[in-house]
């Protein structure tokens, strides 16, 4: 099975013999990875869309190791569940699902994260909930993407930190992506002089 660069970084993340909860699992790519590759004892993949919930259903047929869920979030995790993973939505997104049923991560020991954007606000989610940052790695595909993971335990990280990444500046990508960054945040405030873009490059030209 061939993976992107993005999810076979997921997978790096998670724990050999995890009980992974896949959410927004889509056609069950990472899922059925995950029990192929023996990184996963067990998955719990839920989307909530009807046609790749379908393609999702068909797809993870032959695998045991993989139960399906019609369902919202992390709503209907059970609580074997030690590992959550949420990739390919909005930072925001993802802090809401994770605080609408927070009672749900009491046995969750890992999470990890790929916000397309609003990064910021779910760093600070994930450390509100109790969680510290384990790594967060860098990959580029047709846009960058951040892959996060955290472990239950107390964390604070530096405003710089919670803003552009956790230890970003040791990842390879970093100056490439921190250039990028600088051309699409100069390039806005052309268009709006806003104070808070003028700031937010300034703050990115500390790192």
């Amino acid at each position: 099975m061939k993976l992107s660069q993005r999810l076979l970084t997921i997978a790096s993340f998670i724990k050999e013999g995890a009980v992974v909860a896949d959410i927004g699992a889509d056609h069950g790519l990472l899922s059925m990875y995950l029990v192929e590759n023996k990184i996963a004892k067990k998955v719990f993949a839920v989307e909530n869309k009807p046609g790749p919930f379908s393609i999702l259903e068909n797809n993870t047929k032959k695998y045991p190791e993989i139960t399906i869920s019609f369902s919202d979030g992390i709503s209907e995790i059970p609580d074997d569940v030690d590992t959550v993973v949420i990739a390919g939505m909005g930072g925001i997104l993802i802090s809401n699902i994770l605080l609408k049923n927070k009672d749900k991560l009491d046995h969750v020991k890992f999470i990890v994260i790929d916000a397309h954007r609003d990064l910021d606000v779910v760093r600070k989610t994930l450390q509100d909930l109790g969680y510290e940052f384990e790594k967060e790695a860098l990959v580029l595909g047709a846009v960058f993407y951040n892959v996060i993971s955290v472990r239950r335990g107390k964390s604070k990280l530096q405003p710089l930190e919670l803003e552009f990444g956790f230890n970003i500046k040791q990842d390879p990508l970093f100056e490439e992506y921190k250039n990028h960054l600088l051309k699409q945040y100069e390039r806005n405030y052309q268009m709006n002089n806003s104070n808070e873009l003028k700031e937010k490059i300034e703050r990115l030209k500390q790192l």
